[in-house]
């Protein structure tokens, strides 16, 4: 593996992910005013006496580069900050913010590190940390904004084993508080796989919705309309507008919506839905990529559930498998995409 987990949560929900808070509601949502790139965020909160958080299971890894954009608001100075943990067995460590909002380094309680850059609220920073877990000679390295110079530079004791999931938590606050961060543009490599093995470096993440029917179009509609207005729907919209099939290998493409993007470096595409069975069989699914002049790329079989909860991911694309250069514009314009019944 290289690049473990990408999101923006521009799909609008949390599919894949553990949600909850220690006490009450969760406050934990997909937010949609304060956004970094593409349309939406994710926002965790503290009320009163009620917490949020969310963390993605993962491959364990004890060594691994960690991207995220965030975006603190504190109800006043001083009051709750997100903390940001790699987590597994007894490993306790995660990454927090200090009485100027500089970043502190916390290894299994032990503050061991503290950053040089006084940070504000309402203001977007882009996180990038390099964490290696080891008792002797662990590393926690972390850039901001792409900076040379290191934020944080620490060797030394960080912990034993490996890290299974990245944790983003708020803490209870006191009552009448009203504080909150956002997250946005989230990266994971491992250090694998001759790529993407180091530092992510600036990434945004938008999406791409279906724009017009492509051929074949084999699946069956549920309404009798362009295929491509009844997958068009994020968040899912569930069993109202959809297409099936109940026999294996068959397809449907679809054109996309022009990305508006200009001058910018395209890193990757996936291909990404929500899909489910009907009857409590074996049933998988594969999505489908196609550049133009090209042949069609699959995912892989991907196994389904009764309801709408698996995240179902495409391949990764790193470049234009038509002439093997960097993705362009024009190239990702002109993407197809569907899924196929297996």
């Amino acid at each position: 593996m290289s690049r473990v987990w990408s999101e923006g949560w521009e799909i609008q929900d949390m599919i894949g992910y553990c949600t909850g808070s220690d006490f009450g509601i969760p406050q934990v949502s997909i937010d949609s005013t304060v956004i970094r790139s593409g349309a939406y965020s994710l926002y965790i909160g503290t009320l009163s006496n009620t917490n949020g958080w969310l963390y993605k299971e993962i491959t364990a890894v004890s060594e691994f580069y960690l991207r995220f954009a965030f975006y603190l608001d504190p109800h006043i100075y001083g009051a709750t900050v997100p903390k940001i943990y790699w987590r597994g067995g007894s490993l306790t460590s995660y990454i927090t913010f200090g009485s100027c909002y500089n970043i502190v380094v916390v290894i299994d309680g032990v503050t061991v590190d503290t950053g040089i850059t006084t940070l504000y609220p309402d203001t977007w920073y882009l996180l990038e940390a390099h964490i290696k877990i080891d008792s002797s000679t662990g590393i926690v390295q972390i850039k901001l904004d792409g900076k040379a110079e290191l934020e944080i530079d620490y060797t030394g004791n960080t912990g034993t084993g490996s890290a299974t999931s990245i944790k983003f938590f708020m803490d209870v606050g006191y009552l009448g508080e009203l504080s909150y961060a956002y997250f946005d543009d989230i990266a994971l490599n491992d250090t694998a796989g001759g790529i993407d093995d180091a530092w992510p470096g600036e990434g945004k993440i938008i999406v791409m919705k279906p724009g017009g029917d492509s051929t074949p179009l084999e699946l069956t509609p549920s309404a009798a309309v362009d295929h491509y207005t009844l997958v068009d729907d994020f968040p899912t919209d569930g069993d109202t507008t959809y297409v099936e099939g109940s026999v294996d290998d068959e397809e449907d493409m679809y054109t996309l919506v022009a990305s508006g993007l200009v001058d910018v470096d395209i890193n990757r595409v996936w291909t990404e839905a929500r899909t489910r069975k009907t009857t409590a069989n074996d049933s998988e699914v594969a999505l489908i990529t196609k550049a133009s002049g090209g042949a069609e790329v699959s995912g892989g079989d991907v196994e389904l559930l009764t309801t709408y909860t698996v995240k179902v991911l495409g391949a990764e694309e790193l470049e234009n498998p038509v002439d093997s250069n960097p993705w362009e514009v024009a190239d990702i314009d002109l993407i197809e995409i569907g899924p196929r019944t297996r």
